[in-house]
């Protein structure tokens, strides 16, 4: 490119214009510092100082300056105001041309995209630097191989890992060949061999190979592959992980779970196990005989969940990966008789050293026969308080020694109004009997457990829709409600209106009196 001494541009051959991906009119007659676009995603400044300051050296000195190599990416497609850029490395070299006077009248600024040889540098480096941190922090032995050279360098940790020192071994890549299991080396090569044909930057190979000592360790090596600007594989860069003892303890492992899952088809319970995902591992065969699912299969387990109760335990299962807890009760289809039967489902996870979850545990017990005799129960309770809301008496029951409500009949917000009573105690409900010692007369039929009456008691009672308030009066009685042990565990009050006759005792106590008169 040629610059006149302000810096404007004045022409460039059509090798630069390829390279920087610009036309002639686009440059021309533009400042240098100025023309070419500037990556937002980079920081320019560093760049473009290092291009200024070798271009005021050729100025001032008026002798030929070569550039440090720097990064100044080129615009590769255009949406508007919207750019999108390339990587781009460059060697440039800026060198004036002077008159007869010794005045400058041109720069020539020439440049050579070095970007592959810098990103091949950049990869190799971080390649070697990723295998040495590896070899350091595990045991791990590293090497490089010169594939047009078949020739291969032997890295750090080789003798610790393996016994050899790389004399013994040597350079040649057939001595590596030599140590590779018999039984395994056509897979290793093969794999090698098909990663650099796909053109694939790394490439994973597991084999036996044999130490010094005579046996063989089971080795993970992990293979960066190092092209050159025509794609063609020039190197390749490893690190072999002696993997013997996690081998051996997938083995121990294998036994282990062997035992475990002995244990759960011992089990009496249905009982399963799922993988930290949610997944479902294993089904043991008192699931499989009660719900007819092959021996084996994990998938489709939910199909054999009642309809209704399905969408809950899916939902309470993905919540309890989060919690750590599950515990469900849900009805499951029995494939012989076509039943469901109500199961209480619970899980538990099992955790490693660090506290992550391993695997989690979980058993299916039969509860039908106690929801039966529990949904009875509550049918009672249900009839039972039917009746009592049909009684004419306005009832409510306080539960323990801080008379917490429990029930109350619709007579009762007739009388007090509507407040909220249930769960809450007698205290709070009615402050406005504090005057009257209220809290006292409920302590002394609770501990003495002696029955209360008070008769003809007068309130001020609200329409519980119109709000509206009469006077009425109750004959209130105070009980003591006792458990299976005959230990007090209550008080039932109960109030019967009696305002018609306490009216009728009042005019027939009036005409007497009018009588006397």
């Amino acid at each position: 490119m040629i610059l006149d001494p302000n810096l404007v541009i004045l022409d460039a051959t059509d090798t630069y214009l390829r390279s920087a991906r610009v036309i002639r009119e686009q440059v021309v007659g533009k400042h240098v510092l100025q023309t070419f676009p500037v990556n937002p995603n980079m920081a320019p400044s560093d760049s473009l100082k290092v291009l200024e300051q070798s271009l005021r050296h050729v100025l001032e000195h008026k002798e030929q300056h070569k550039m440090p190599i720097i990064r100044y990416d080129i615009v590769t497609a255009r949406s508007g105001s919207n750019l999108e850029f390339e990587e781009r490395y460059w060697s440039s070299c800026n060198s004036p041309v002077l008159d007869e006077t010794g005045a400058i009248t041109y720069i020539v600024h020439e440049t050579q995209d070095i970007t592959e040889q810098i990103q091949q540098e950049q990869a190799q480096l971080y390649h070697q630097e990723h295998l040495n941190m590896l070899s350091s922090a595990i045991n791990a032995a590293n090497w490089e191989l010169d594939i047009e050279q078949d020739t291969i360098h032997w890295g750090a940790n080789l003798y610790q890992v393996f016994g050899y020192t790389p004399e013994d071994l040597g350079p040649d890549a057939e001595d590596w060949n030599s140590c590779v299991h018999p039984e395994d080396l056509y897979a290793a090569l093969d794999g090698m061999e098909q990663a650099k044909k796909a053109g694939a930057k790394t490439v994973t190979l597991e084999y036996r190979f044999k130490k010094a000592d005579g046996t063989y360790a089971h080795v993970t090596d992990k293979c960066y592959i190092i092209y050159d600007r025509h794609g063609k594989p020039v190197k390749m860069i490893g690190s072999m992980i002696d993997m013997s003892a996690s081998k051996q303890a997938e083995q121990n492992l294998a036994e282990s779970e062997k035992r475990f899952r002995h244990l759960l088809e011992a089990l009496p319970h249905m009982a399963w196990t799922a993988f930290p995902n949610g997944k479902m591992a294993y089904f043991n065969q008192n699931w499989h005989n009660y719900t007819g699912m092959p021996s084996g299969q994990t998938e489709g387990w939910a199909k054999v969940i009642h309809p209704e109760d399905a969408a809950q335990v899916i939902t309470a299962w993905h919540q309890a990966l989060t919690s750590g807890y599950y515990e469900l009760e849900c009805r499951i289809k029995n494939h012989i008789d076509g039943q469901y039967r109500w199961f209480l489902e619970r899980a538990e996870p099992i955790h490693d050293d660090k506290g992550n979850t391993k695997i989690w545990i979980g058993t299916f017990t039969d509860i039908d026969e106690h929801k039966q005799a529990l949904e009875q129960i509550q049918e009672r309770d249900r009839r039972l308080e039917n009746i009592l809301r049909l009684s004419p008496a306005n009832l409510c029951l306080l539960q323990g020694p801080n008379h917490i409500c429990r029930f109350i009949t619709p007579g009762v917000y007739t009388m007090y109004g509507n407040r909220r009573y249930l769960s809450r105690p007698a205290q709070e409900i009615w402050p406005e009997l504090e005057q009257y010692d209220f809290q006292m007369l409920l302590n002394y039929v609770y501990h003495k457990g002696k029955t209360v009456q008070v008769d003809g008691y007068k309130l001020l009672t609200q329409h519980p829709q119109t709000g509206t308030t009469t006077e009425a009066w109750y004959n209130f009685k105070y009980q003591p409600i006792s458990d299976s042990n005959d230990a007090v565990e209550g008080v039932l009050i109960s109030a019967i209106e009696v305002t018609e006759l306490i009216l009728a005792k009042q005019k027939i106590a009036d005409l007497e009196a009018r009588e006397q008169q």
